[in-house]
């Protein structure tokens, strides 16, 4: 897990593993920080890591804007 906050764009960023994101204790220790930045008047925004290839899906989407 990582978590970086924005002060001045007032942006509080989490990123989450892809096991992190599947565990349910990750959300549970999570929200006090959820509510302390809202009540912040901080967008709080989660970022979860994908299941599939990046380098294949990178790969397709570069092909694809080719057309």
């Amino acid at each position: 897990m990582e978590i970086n906050i924005n002060k001045p764009d007032r942006i509080a960023e989490v990123w989450l593993t892809n096991a992190e994101h599947q565990n349910p204790r990750t959300q549970i220790a999570l929200t006090p920080f959820f509510e302390e930045y809202k009540a912040r008047k901080y967008t709080v925004a989660v970022f979860c890591s994908g299941r599939e290839d990046l380098k294949v899906k990178t790969a397709h989407l570069l092909r694809n804007n080719r057309k």
